[in-house]
């Protein structure tokens, strides 16, 4: 890896980091080595903190700290749950401990633990923390010691975790997976999984593609053991025609990545005798197996009998579909999803996704053509609502006629003018049923923003002025509030 300043292994107390690095579990040693060894097993206090995106990566950070502190009486607790933890803590303290920002903020708040002696935090993986956005997170870095080692793991540099450094780890020495001049793109096709699934789709891929011979590439211990069993049970033995390793002989008709390389060197060894390869991967994998890839084909593979199940779409549907792939970029969407593939698989998922995409667009439409039928309630039945939305977040009539008939679950009937203005919007609906839309639609998001509904009369009590639009006039009660001006007769 390409380096500014000194070794890995020498991280000094206060210095920053970022790692540029693979989304691999196989890897997390290279960046939790270094803290780890400087953890004092003589002082039983806190001392190093992994932020992680959600409770499976805090476990597997911290099962991979037990392993690099074999032989040292270091304790280590997963936060998987803040409960839990905290007993534990309250019994024994950690020198280590992970977890997500939004337990160890729980924990803070319960004073379970104390983040005053930490000498060293990492956040792994950045990239997910800053696309779910977290606001736990800030919490936490202004709980920790100024002094202390920021540590920051990413799959890449994008400009939010440029961001994201600048804010909590500036003139971090970087750590980078260098490009060498002899890097070649890698041709890679991969299924998405989960963590607990991948043994069932080795199977699957295995049963599919029947190959002549074929090579496992795992990098982690316990997975070896797992594999190797499941080799077993399909009849090859160590040394048959399917067999685990870490490099693809010449003519190997197979190589399935059950573990992501960590370099793009590793990578290039391992495939460098394979006509064919497959990963497993998770979701958030994505990006860094095209970082693997070099700017080779990185292509899904679909397995067959999940495949048959999907198949009967339109070429309309497929080309907006592929249109979305290539234009936007996915982050909290895809960690939503992610617990759905220990059922389906992905392209199932996909199935479903488009299902409830072709729903909400028939009620959307239905929303927006009932909008526009005139109604005959009288304005006596009508109550008009307050939204902080408006023309500026490129919000249309339709958006907010849809959202509220979607998430409250109203008829498009009860949903009477709408006043889109520059930075907030005025709806009516039934009066019986503005409780339902308040407490339903406040909080949601139309067009990206976020949005609060109130009562007009609510708003305008208050004296609000909302970015003021001067093309609507003056706002509720304006006129009514003024006071006359003396009439001081005709101007010079």
């Amino acid at each position: 890896m390409e380096q500014d300043g000194p070794e890995v292994g020498s991280v000094s107390r206060g210095q920053n980091v970022v790692y540029i690095m693979p989304h691999d579990w196989a890897s997390i040693a290279q960046f939790l080595g270094p803290a780890v060894e400087r953890v004092d097993a003589a002082t039983r206090e806190l001392q190093l903190l992994v932020i992680t995106s959600d409770a499976d990566v805090a476990a597997v950070v911290a099962a991979a700290a037990v392993r690099l502190a074999e032989g040292r009486d270091v304790g280590i607790v997963a936060a998987t749950s803040a409960r839990r933890a905290s007993a534990l803590l309250r019994v024994r303290p950690a020198q280590i401990v992970t977890g997500t920002p939004e337990t160890i903020v729980e924990m803070l708040t319960s004073a379970a633990i104390k983040l005053d002696s930490v000498r060293a935090v990492c956040i792994a993986w950045a990239d997910e923390l800053v696309t779910r956005g977290s606001a736990a997170l800030e919490t936490v870095m202004a709980e920790l010691p100024k002094d202390g080692a920021r540590i920051v793991v990413a799959s890449e540099l994008s400009p939010a975790i440029e961001e994201l450094l600048e804010r909590y780890a500036r003139r971090a020495r970087r750590v980078v997976m260098p490009m060498a001049e002899s890097d070649q793109p890698v041709s890679l096709e991969y299924v998405t999984v989960s963590p607990h699934a991948r043994l069932a789709s080795l199977r699957r891929v295995i049963d599919d593609t029947a190959p002549a011979s074929a090579v496992v590439f795992v990098r982690d211990d316990e997975s070896t053991v797992d594999v190797r069993d499941l080799l077993r049970s399909l009849g090859y033995g160590d040394e048959g025609s399917v067999r685990i390793g870490v490099v693809a002989a010449p003519g190997t008709e197979l190589l399935v990545l059950f573990d992501l390389p960590a370099s793009r060197e590793e990578m290039r060894e391992a495939v460098a005798g394979a006509r064919r390869t497959i990963a497993l991967i998770q979701p958030r994998q994505l990006g860094s197996l095209r970082t693997l890839a070099a700017g080779g084909s990185v292509k899904s593979y679909t397995l067959p009998d999940a495949g048959a199940r999907a198949r009967d779409r339109d070429e309309q549907l497929r080309a907006d579909v592929r249109s979305v792939l290539v234009e936007e970029h996915f982050g909290r969407d895809l960690l939503a999803l992610e617990p759905l593939l220990d059922e389906y698989d992905g392209i199932e998922i996909a199935a479903a996704v488009v299902q409830l995409l072709e729903r909400e667009r028939a009620a959307r439409a239905a929303a927006v053509a009932a909008a526009s039928v005139p109604r005959d309630r009288s304005s006596a039945s009508m109550t008009r609502l307050f939204m902080t939305v408006g023309s500026r977040d490129n919000v249309r009539p339709g958006d907010l006629v849809g959202a509220i008939a979607n998430q409250a679950g109203v008829s498009s009937s009860d949903i009477g003018k709408v006043d889109v203005r520059e930075s907030h919007s005025l709806v009516e609906v039934s009066s019986d049923i503005v409780g339902a839309v308040i407490e339903k639609v406040t909080g949601t998001e139309i067009r990206g923003r976020r949005v609060v509904v109130r009562r007009e009369e609510e708003r305008s009590a208050r004296g609000e002025r909302p970015g003021r639009d001067r093309s609507a006039g003056p706002g509720p009660g304006r006129d009514r509030d003024r006071k006359p001006r003396p009439d001081r007769g005709p101007r010079p």
